[in-house]
């Protein structure tokens, strides 16, 4: 099936979630009178989205600027995670903030639509936020307000950005710590950085080892903090499929429920015709007979 077209889907997200349902309709009638058959059945397919899915779509709309300076924050969370501990750790408080504030605004967003805003649908906006945020096309579709289902909040090794283990490149300082040294190299051959570090007038050591301390104890606790925020993601993520196969369940008992009222009520309409039918029928053959005897001499 092809797909909707993005601006159909943007203009439809961005309306009233009351007024959904008509609007895709609306839109998906005009597509197919103007012979485009295939948009106009991806447009009807739209599913319409939760509350909470629709308030995470307002936010391209009511905090433009704010939504972008957050997926920037992840993305410099990830391009410091597991190299330099300080610039990682003060990555996480400014994604930590930018996040906060955009959940706390989709929950006024909520409130304002007449919806409650539940701890169950705090996770479910701050997972969609951080699952669109560290994916390019998914970052542009929050962007635009168009994210079609909710997300899953991502693992600590996508946020970290990390490469394979074995090659890590931890920046303290001006010093670079990496992997083994090429094979074929010398080993009691000096390189050139180290030879400018002895050329370079020595530091006292205790205050090199306090540093060092203070950069590993950095790299630690941020270390730590993500691993945590990792954890939380993970069993946010894990409650988040669990209500939404709840809601699945829900609104195939609804629809269920919907086709079993409407027989209902088509067999009751069948029997109230049946006996108007029969009725009339009396009626015709009396009539009938009313004719023909008043049609004897």
């Amino acid at each position: 099936m092809a797909e909707a077209p993005a601006k159909v889907v943007e203009e439809l997200y961005a309306v009233p979630l009351s007024a959904f349902t008509r609007e895709r309709d609306a839109r998906a009638a005009a597509l197919k009178r103007a012979g485009d058959a295939d948009a106009a059945r991806a447009v009807q397919a739209l599913r319409k989205p939760t509350a909470t899915l629709w308030a995470t779509n307002q936010l391209a709309h009511a905090e433009p600027e704010r939504l972008e300076r957050f997926v920037a924050s992840v993305e410099r969370l990830r391009r410091s995670q597991l190299r330099d501990a300080r610039a990682a750790a003060e990555a996480m408080r400014a994604q930590r903030a930018e996040l906060d504030a955009l959940v706390e605004r989709a929950e006024e967003l909520l409130k304002g639509a007449g919806f409650r805003a539940s701890p169950d649908t705090t996770r479910e906006i701050s997972n969609t936020l951080l699952g669109a945020a560290v994916d390019p096309r998914r970052a542009t579709d929050l962007r635009r307000g168009r994210l079609t289902e909710p997300l899953g909040a991502p693992g600590f090794e996508v946020l970290a950005g990390a490469p394979a283990a074995g090659h890590l490149r931890l920046v303290h300082g001006g010093a670079t710590t990496q992997g083994p040294a090429p094979r074929g190299a010398r080993r009691d051959e000096p390189d050139r950085d180290e030879t400018r570090r002895r050329a370079s007038p020595a530091r006292p050591a205790r205050a090199t080892a306090a540093e060092k301390r203070q950069q590993e104890a950095e790299r630690r606790r941020a270390a730590a903090e993500a691993r945590q925020q990792a954890t939380e993601a993970r069993q946010a993520a894990a409650e988040a499929e669990r209500q939404r196969r709840r809601r699945e369940a829900e609104e195939r008992t609804q629809r269920a429920a919907e086709r079993r009222a409407e027989v209902e009520r088509l067999e009751a309409e069948t029997r109230r015709l049946t006996s108007a039918l029969a009725d009339t029928r009396r009626r015709l053959r009396e009539e009938r007979r009313l004719v023909k005897r008043a049609a004897r001499p």
